[in-house]
Order: C-alpha cells, then structure tokens, then sequence
C-alpha cells in the first residue's frame, strides 16, 4: 500500500448564514438580529468538515458537513445543518444575536467562547471519523455585510487500516509522552481572538469505540487527535471482545500532528499479542520498510506437591531431629485442623503469583471448595483468584491416591480441552481409558490445552507425579517406564508444538531414579538447566537447588541444611517440548510458626506447610 498524508486544508464552519460566495445575500427571515458568517477554506473550495468524502483516486479527500451540526459565535449556537444538506461541502447557517470582536467561532458549536470538549470515547465510523472529535475554531472578521472565517482543525488525524478474521470491540490508545487527548481545552485568546495556543485536557486513555469483524480486505480506522507534539508517540490497543489485544506503536522517537493531517499508516494483519510499529511518510519516510518488532508473550508457571493429608496416610510424624538438617515437626502441625499450616498453605499458593500452578498429591479431601483441607478454600482465603481444575479421580475405583490437578487464572488464560492418560509400571506406554490403570499406587498425567487471552497462542500443559525409586518393585523401573509414558502420551498431542510439563518426577540429576529424569529429558528440557545455561539463574538458587523441604514421615527439614548443594533432591521439574521458553526459575518458601503445646511457653517450631517446595517459571510462548 501507498503511504500517504493527506492534507485537509483549513477546516470551514460558519455561523449566521454561510455564503457560497461573498457577493450572495443572505434572505433573512427572522425578525431577530442574525449575525451572517462566511466561511470558507483556503483556496478555490469552500470544504467543511465532520464527514470523510469519498477518495478521488489521488488520495484526496472531501470533507463534508452532517445532519445536526452546529457552530458557535462567542458561545451562542447557530442552527443545525439540515437533512437536506447532508453530506454537502457547503450549507447555511443563521445565528441569532448581536455580538462584539473578537468573534469567536468553535465547531462543535458551544455555549463556551473558548473551550473545545472531546470526547473520551469516540465512535466508529465506516470509512469516516466520529463528527463529535472534528472539532475547529476561528476568528471571525467583517468583509463588507459579511462576517467571514477561516476555521483551522483542532485535532489532526490518524488513519490505519486493519485485515485478518477477529472480532474488535475497542481501540484504547495512549500518549506515551503524557500528552491529554480527549477533555476540555481552553483556547488561549488576545484581542483578535484565539491565538492557537491551548492548555487542559483530561489525562487517560482515550478508548475509540467498535464492533467491526475484520475480513481478508482493509478495514480502515480514523482516529482524531489533538493537534500538538507527541513527545514519544501514541500506542493502540486494538482489542477482541475476549480481552485479547494486538499493540500497534505510531511515531516512536516522537512527531508533532498538524491540524490539517490525515497520516496514513500501511495495513497490518490482526494478531493478538504482537506489536507493530507502524510507519509513516513525510517526516518519517526514512523509517519505511523497517522490521515490526514482535515480543514473545510469557507465563508464570508453577507447580506445587501439596502433600496428602487423608486419613490412611501420613498418620506420624518424626519427633528428633538430626545433623543432616532433620527438624522434628510435632504431628498435630500436621493435622488438617491446623489453621496455621492451612493459612501458610494457601500462602504459598497465592506466593508463586503464577498464572497457571499443577497440584500434585491431592487427597480425597482437598480437591473441592467446602471440603475439610480445600486447596481452594485455603488458597482464596489469601486473596488467590483462581479457576480450580483438580476433580481428577485417581483411579478406576473412585479413591484420590496420588491425584494430579490444576488452578489458572481465567483472566489470562481460557481452557479448551482437558483429560487424563493412565501410566504403565511395566512400560512406556500410555492409557487414556479409566479402567486400564496401572494398579496402586496409581499414577497418570492430567493435561489442558489452553490459549492464551492476550496471544491467541495456544499450548498444551501436563502435570504428573511419578513413583519414587523404591515404589513398585523396588528397582526404579516404574519411574523410569513411566517417564517414557509421559513422553509418549505428550508426544501424542499434535495439534500444538507447544508443551509444559509439571509435577513432583521424583527423579532429579545425581539421584537412584536419575535414568527416569534422564529419560524425560530425551523429549523435555529442563527449565532449571535452560535457565542457569541463559546465565540467568540466581546465585541462590544454584546452591540451594533441592525441593524437598522432607520425605517419608520426617515432614521437615532445615529447608536450608537439607537443600544446600543437594541437586539429587530437586526432584520437582517444570518442564519445556517445542515452541516455549523458560527464562526464570525460583523455589517459594513460604513458612509458619507453630507452638507445640499451645501454651506460648516453649519455643514454637518453624514448619513449611508440604514436604516439598514450589517451583515457579516464566515461559515465553515463542
């Protein structure tokens, strides 16, 4: 496409009774004093304005009066523009009254002398701008009988033009720089009347209201602005009705909008979540042809073994500690009417701050609001805001051993599709019927297909919690054969080359199921190893790299003691496969206070509220 400025001259309106030339007189018909108003734009034309005409071919446009506007003369408002002079470039109006230089002449007509109102909301207009923003003023002067003015724009305009197949409900743009674009302006005069000069306005987002559904050809959108210096440029967010937005950048290094501008911008394909800047002539023609720049759009991840606390498990708890960082945790801290350890717990979950968190080792009653240990009710009580997906029974029988769910944030995130797949102890198989489990403890990966909102991407994500090296035989080959079950069945989800995988792999570099965690990562990198490699990991992290806080009945340990130079023990992977990204990696250690005996007496004890700690990632989804 042809980039062009169009100029639209010196916008005309006139007050009184507008002559289609100076030597016509007006037929007055009210007995009242009328003040009669020539106005006219520079050159042979007498163009007005509030309307877009048609292109002549040459990318000129004539501007053309609508139904129902008015003008004003020192604040008193002139007639409206009839039907029948809809649309023409020259029409008449009377303006009853007697008035005193410097007369002042404002479209849309005001009972103000000197403001000019533009909306904060503009409206769609096929092919045109809204009337209400075209906003103009002048000094009017007499020439004979005839008072004549010549009306300069107050905003100059922005013009791009949009194609693909979504659905926009709004435009909200924004001045980089801090410059107002909509609210009431006053207009600086001396004794000839307005000089130019403006201060006011409101500060905000001016939002261009619409709903346009975008086709294989251009849609184009006229947007008026305040005529002024943008210091750093306008953005757009061009939004759908879901909440998705694509980022268009107008005059980056800065620009100064003339009056009598139309700048006209080449077309783009909507795409949520992608930023383009666009490019313009004239002053910016030596930008032409550039790149657009796109950034990546990213998630927080978290996962989290949230430890089961039902009634046939984890019935002790150890009560000595030792050298190696064993703390004695007292088992009522454990118990699920502790309110300490539930407070803490929905802590952490609301502490990952992650747009999408995998539960591993949820009990049969925790996975549902109202239920003695709720996930939800914990992690809401701590003002986390999350859509609950963790009703996936694990197993055949109906019992939630070892049972595997997610939390996302429906804002960020819309789920398309979910499931579950069985895994094999005696192979790298995979199955997805509910009769076909592998036996206790049973153990099977949970996945949803999801979009992100701001995007458009999609992505498959997997949470699972595999056997530790001594379950099932005793040998490690249920770890291992089940971590090639999770490679297969993901493996199996084409329609998106975009995987995350989470959850509690009890295997971990350095460890005796280390062969489960190498075979993951024959189809997974490991987030950790991605980060540390970008030379993006912290310090902290690389020496405290464990995520054990306990095991077995020894609930807790000294989180620092038991995780310091202990890779073996990082066995709580986030996991990429595809077009996504990790680029951080952090552990939350959120812990809490508990005293024994109830008695504020004797010191309490420092306890973290599961056996492991999160992990939580940002991916970008490439």
């Amino acid at each position: 496409m042809i980039k062009r400025i169009f100029n639209l001259g010196v916008i005309s309106a006139m007050a009184g009774l507008l002559l289609l030339s100076c030597s016509q007189e007006p037929a007055l018909v009210n007995p009242e004093p009328v003040f009669v108003l020539s106005a006219a734009l520079p050159g042979a034309d007498a163009d007005t304005k509030t309307t877009l005409g048609a292109d002549d071919g040459a990318g000129n446009f004539d501007i053309l009066w609508n139904e129902g506007d008015k003008v004003s003369v020192n604040g008193t408002l002139s007639a409206a523009v009839s039907p029948g002079d809809n649309g023409k470039k020259a029409v008449d109006f009377t303006v009853s009254g007697t008035f005193t230089a410097p007369y002042k002449v404002l479209y849309p007509g005001t009972t103000s002398e000197n403001v000019i109102s533009l909306p904060a909301v503009q409206n769609y207009v096929a092919d045109s701008f809204d009337g209400a923003a075209a906003a103009a003023y002048g000094n009017a002067v007499q020439s004979g009988e005839v008072y004549s003015a010549h009306l300069s724009n107050f905003c100059g305009f922005i013009r791009f033009a949009l194609n693909g197949s979504a659905t926009l409900d709004k435009i909200v743009l924004n001045s980089l720089g801090g410059e107002k674009l909509f609210g009431d302006f006053t207009l600086a005069t001396d004794a000839y009347g307005f000089t130019g000069a403006f201060t006011g306005g409101s500060a905000g987002s001016l939002t261009y209201d619409c709903d346009v559904t975008l086709s294989g050809t251009d849609t184009f959108f006229y947007i008026a602005l305040p005529a002024q210096a943008y210091s750093a440029g306008v953005e757009a967010l061009v939004y759908q009705a879901d909440g998705a937005f694509m980022r268009l950048k107008f005059w980056g290094t800065g620009y100064t909008l003339a009056g009598n501008k139309i700048v006209a911008f080449d077309s783009k394909a909507y795409a949520a979540g992608r930023t383009e800047n666009l490019l313009s002539i004239g002053e910016l023609t030596a930008e032409d042809g550039g790149e657009p720049t796109a950034t990546p759009p990213s998630i927080t991840v978290a996962t989290y073994n949230v430890m089961r606390l039902d009634d046939d498990n984890r019935p002790a708890a150890a009560t000595t500690g030792d050298s190696n960082g064993k703390i004695a945790r007292p088992a009522n801290a454990i118990v699920k009417d502790c309110s300490e350890m539930h407070v803490a717990l929905g802590q952490a979950i609301y502490n990952t701050a992650a747009d999408l968190i995998g539960f591993q080792e949820i009990g049969d009653d925790m996975y549902a609001s109202g239920q003695t240990y709720s996930l939800q009710d914990f992690a809401t009580a701590q003002g986390a805001a999350y859509t609950w997906k963790l009703n996936f029974p694990g197993s055949k029988s109906g019992n939630y051993h070892y049972c595997n769910g997610f939390a996302y944030k429906s804002s960020i995130l819309t789920l398309n599709d979910s499931g579950r797949a069985w895994l094999r102890i005696n192979s790298n198989s995979y199955s997805t019927s509910s009769d076909s489990d592998s036996g206790d403890p049973n153990r099977y990966v949970v996945w949803g297909l999801f979009t992100h909102k701001v995007s458009g991407k999609q992505f498959y994500f997997f949470v699972t919690q595999l056997p530790t090296y001594g379950q099932d035989g005793g040998s490690g080959t249920s770890n291992l054969n089940m971590a090639g079950g999770v490679n297969a069945f993901a493996a199996s989800k084409t329609a998106v080359n975009r995987r995350i995988l989470v959850g509690d792999m009890n295997a971990a570099p350095g460890n005796t199921a280390e062969a489960g965690y190498n075979k993951l990562k024959e189809y997974w990198s490991d987030s950790y190893e991605t980060v540390n490699a970008a030379g993006n990991l912290a310090s902290f992290y690389q020496t405290y790299s464990g995520t054990q806080s306990g095991t077995g009945l020894n609930y807790l340990y000294s989180i620092l003691q038991f995780c310091k130079n202990h890779p073996e023990r990082r066995i709580d992977h986030i996991m990429t496969q595809g077009a996504c990204t990790a680029t951080t990696y952090k552990t939350i250690r959120t812990t809490y206070e508990f005293d024994p005996d109830g008695d504020d007496e004797e010191p309490s004890v420092t306890c973290t509220p599961s056996d492991h700690l999160p992990v939580v990632c940002t991916i970008t989804l490439d």
